[in-house]
């Protein structure tokens, strides 16, 4: 026998008959009674066994648990890498989604048809607010769909200081009998507080979009809640209309 300390032993010190006893061979009955009596002698004493080798062949059932493991691990990083890669791609394709909207909006300043929505509305709404200035400003989203939906207009009063800072600079006052569509590029420095925000998606900075009027009062205050419905299903399909035409 060869003891843990790799020294040559007759046997006897483990258990097992000695050589003296059994001359040189140990038969593999009374090997079988040993180790089913010290379960952990093999564990401890790993220098015993024979290492798997690559030239073992199919029939010998021995497992190669590093080569097993090195499969797992090899496929959970194509996993992550491809998950990795594909985060990479929907943060670019959402990023061209965001600078496609900024460009529909942006355009926006030029179309014809939201002014003349809200025109409709003052037009269809005789009744007066008793206010010398109005702005109405817009929020809405873009859904699944791809069509914008407004889900609510602001009525506010213009504040002290109505400079608007952007790719637009332009000074917001009060023109008598006339209606204003003003998009601002970044608001977050808007220094008003005649505008509201126009949250598009995930957009962290949005741009305001506001209407306007100076006609003394428009509409009574109980007529509100029927102006807002109006005015965001109306200017939501326009919206989607000129988006559709870029």
């Amino acid at each position: 026998m060869i003891n843990n300390r790799g020294n040559i032993t007759d046997g006897s010190s483990v258990g097992l008959p000695s050589t003296s006893a059994v001359g040189s061979a140990i038969s593999p009955s009374a090997v079988r009674e040993f180790l089913r009596d010290n379960p952990a002698f093999l564990s401890e004493n790993p220098e015993l066994l024979d290492p798997a080798t690559g030239e073992d062949g199919p029939d010998t059932n021995v497992v190669d648990f590093a080569a097993a493991q090195s499969n797992v691990f090899r496929r959970r990083y194509e996993s992550l890498r491809s998950n990795h890669l594909s985060l990479i791609q929907a943060g670019r394709e959402n990023q061209s989604h965001l600078d496609g909207l900024r460009s529909v909006l942006m355009q926006l300043i030029r179309v014809s048809s939201i002014p003349a929505v809200v025109s409709t509305v003052l037009e269809t709404y005789g009744q007066k607010f008793q206010v010398p200035f109005v702005v109405l400003g817009i929020e809405a989203n873009r859904n699944e769909t791809g069509e914008f939906h407004v889900d609510q207009f602001r009525r506010l009063t213009p504040g002290s200081v109505e400079r608007l800072m952007g790719d637009f600079d332009r000074v917001l006052s009060p023109i008598a009998g006339q209606e204003a569509i003003i998009f601002v590029d970044n608001a977050d420095e808007v220094q008003s507080c005649a505008l509201y925000r126009l949250s598009i998606g995930m957009q962290r900075r949005p741009g305001v979009l506001a209407f306007g009027t100076t006609e003394t009062g428009i509409f009574s205050p109980d007529q509100a809640d029927d102006l807002i419905s109006i005015l965001c299903g109306a200017a939501g399909a326009a919206l989607s209309r000129e988006f559709d035409r870029l």
